[in-house]
């Protein structure tokens, strides 16, 4: 991340041998070792696609409404991570799908062809012979690269549609329909609808990959991502989500159960999309009438341990490909799941004032996905508390009790959040034993941030 580094007592002569100098080529031998520089000078690695990347401040993508670029494609294709987990949840599926005489693939939103390819490769080391594939892609610069891969490599082997999968009809019904079709948050770039769509080419056993997706939130704290989004000087830029690759930021949230004995995990899942859907309701074409059934809201509660200012809150995805194979940017799990994968930074949804937060409090963060018949669109708020009774507290390492006024708050009683700055209690010293004293405490509401993005007023995501 290139620090500046200090070197102090260079002079003292300590060391007899080298000088000063020998200080600064010692911590050039450290940086030029580091595993963390040579990986960012390794092609393929995340270190290295993520140079200029750090909390740089990027607009999700409009796959609906506007046809990604070559150099966009040309992008996601250089993860070899997530093609090489499609692959494998490809042949799993051909290995576990019945023996029959034919099994008919399609590919949804086949872009340049590398799910083709990758799907071609999966039927190869399956040793199922009759197989018939399908790549339906609707950006007319991307199918020109589908039809030229066509006649170069894959002839007879592919038929191309050119459409939305919404709208275009396959001449016969798919066993395993596969998607690339996955945003930051999971259900961002429309993945649920797109795949409404899609469904109705699935036999009635068939199977989706993937087949389900996860969203995640954390409250996050940001001076930079703050002032990013700040300095845009667009009155909705505070009110956007963005993807980024972060850097210059803390999670605030720890893993405790807080005061009231009922917070969650440091990062927790808001919702959930299952495909095929069940029980769905659909028209005569196999469409559902309305988009009301992708709509979701969570109201989570984190424990703060520490104080801190909250800027906004980090958006994360995680979705099961097929069986036991997946793609992660969890921050605890992904190295587990997908380890070195290149295609998704994380959400960044910002709040237009920084929320305080004392030590030991409570964060309620609220979040909707709403749509109309025209967008999709989030909204996000938050609300602060305290525990209205302050626990007894030991003194210091120096064995002085702490003062009076550092204890608490003349105005309703609870712990001064000035506590945190000489960490009082430590996590550590937290006894499973005073759980159920601490879920009896009352809590008091001490802060709140605005509804951002009422109504979608100032970013969405078209579905036309």
């Amino acid at each position: 991340h290139r620090p500046n580094i200090i070197i102090s007592g260079a002079s003292s002569g300590l060391h007899k041998r080298g000088g000063e100098d020998a200080y600064s080529q010692y911590v050039k031998h450290l940086e030029r070792t580091s595993s963390i520089v040579q990986a960012a000078e390794k092609v393929g690695t995340v270190e290295n696609f993520a140079q200029g990347y750090q909390d740089y401040l990027q607009a999700p993508l409009q796959p609906l409404m506007d046809n990604l670029q070559s150099i966009t494609y040309q992008t996601f294709e250089q993860d070899p991570v997530k093609y090489q987990s499609y692959e494998e949840a490809i042949h799993k599926a051909l290995l576990e799908w019945p023996k029959q005489d034919k099994i008919i693939i399609c590919v949804a939103g086949a872009g340049r062809g590398p799910l083709v390819a990758r799907s071609l490769c999966a039927i190869a080391r399956s040793k199922r012979g009759n197989v018939c594939l399908y790549a339906i892609e609707k950006n007319p610069n991307a199918f020109v690269t589908l039809q030229n891969r066509q006649r170069t490599e894959w002839h007879d082997r592919v038929h191309l549609l050119f459409g939305d999968m919404r709208l275009v009809e396959i001449p016969e019904k798919v066993d395993i329909l596969v998607s690339e079709l996955l945003g930051s948050f999971g259900d961002n770039e429309l993945s649920p609808e797109c795949l409404d769509g899609a469904m109705r080419f699935l036999k009635p056993h068939g199977i989706s990959i993937p087949s389900s997706y996860t969203a995640h939130l954390a409250p996050l704290s940001s001076s930079k991502l703050y002032n990013e989004a700040r300095a845009i000087k667009e009155e909705k830029s505070l009110e956007t989500p963005y993807v980024v690759m972060f850097q210059a930021v803390n999670l605030l949230s720890g893993e405790g159960p807080g005061p009231s004995g009922l917070c969650g995990p440091q990062v927790q899942e808001c919702w959930e999309f299952e495909h095929p859907r069940k029980n769905p309701v659909l028209n005569p074409q196999g469409l559902p009438p309305t988009n009301s059934h992708n709509t979701r809201s969570a109201k989570l509660r984190f424990h703060i341990p520490h104080a801190g200012v909250l800027h906004g809150l980090a958006g994360y995805f995680e979705a099961i490909l097929y069986g036991n194979i997946g793609l992660s940017i969890h921050p605890h799990r992904k190295d587990q799941v997908s380890k070195d994968m290149l295609s998704w930074f994380p959400l960044f949804f910002p709040f237009r004032e920084p929320l305080y937060l004392p030590s030991n409090s409570e964060l309620q963060i609220s979040i909707w996905r709403l749509t109309n018949s025209r967008q999709v669109w989030y909204e996000w708020h938050a609300e602060s508390f305290l525990g209205s009774s302050p626990p007894t507290f030991p003194a210091t390492s120096g064995g002085q009790p702490l003062p009076p006024i550092l204890m608490a708050s003349p105005t309703i009683g609870v712990p001064s959040p000035l506590i945190d700055a000489v960490d009082l209690i430590p996590r550590s010293t937290l006894s499973v034993q005073e759980t159920p004293e601490r879920s009896t405490a009352r809590l008091v509401k001490i802060g709140h941030t605005s509804l951002h993005n009422p109504g979608g007023r100032s970013s969405w995501i078209g579905l036309r």
